[in-house]
């Protein structure tokens, strides 16, 4: 056994990429883009849903922090 697969098995990760084992991650596995630039579309939108997402995150961590 190398140290990249002793690090595997240490870690509870699996060797084979794009698989999620024991996380709780909403993440699902697409087959790849027909070409690059769907993948490039792929990525732009989920790059604003993840823009959103730390916003509405940020607005959230002000709320509870703010004195009543």
């Amino acid at each position: 056994m190398n140290k990249f697969e002793e690090n595997a098995t240490s870690t509870g990760e699996d060797a084979e990429p794009g698989s999620y084992k024991g996380s709780s991650s909403s993440i699902h596995y697409r087959p790849p883009a027909a070409n690059y630039s769907d993948r490039v579309a792929e990525l732009e939108i989920e790059n604003s849903r993840l823009h959103r997402l730390v916003a509405e995150l940020l607005i959230k961590n002000q709320q509870l922090r703010k004195p009543d």
